[in-house]
């Protein structure tokens, strides 16, 4: 199950590169949570993106209000990694500048994804690959 559940992750990753949302929404459970608090605790998550979404519909006011902070932004996944069971732990560059302050920024940041009947059903967002490593009991 858990390579299956690495290639949802990598089909979500697919269809986001497409912009292919009907296809990018198929995978995800329709009541699924996005945790995106411990960005914001360490200061890396823009300035009016709320700390916790659900459903669809949460899941598209997240990624609006997210690039409504960047005038360019650039994602790329650097590794998948099968964190046994339900988990997979994609790490990710984010690449941008931001619309107020112009700032270039890079981002190098871990998620973990919770998988429940081969669809999403959480996702939570890590400033570094071992504190999403810790997350799952696993240590580098």
């Amino acid at each position: 199950m858990s390579q299956e559940n690495v290639e949802i992750v990598r089909r979500i990753y697919d269809a986001a590169a497409r912009r292919d949302s009907a296809a990018i929404f198929s995978l995800y459970d329709p009541e699924v949570e996005l945790d995106n608090s411990r960005l914001q605790e360490v200061g890396l998550s823009p300035i009016g993106v709320e700390t916790n979404y659900r459903g669809h519909d949460g899941l598209r006011r997240f990624f609006r209000e997210w690039h409504e902070a960047w005038e360019d932004i650039d994602y790329n996944f650097d590794e998948l990694i099968d964190a046994g069971g339900d988990y997979v732990i994609s790490l990710v560059t984010r690449r941008g500048r931001g619309r107020a302050s112009g700032a270039e920024v890079e981002l190098p940041l871990a998620l973990l994804w919770t998988l429940h009947d081969k669809r999403v059903a959480r996702v939570e967002w890590f400033p570094s690959r071992a504190e999403a490593l810790e997350a799952v009991g696993l240590a580098e």
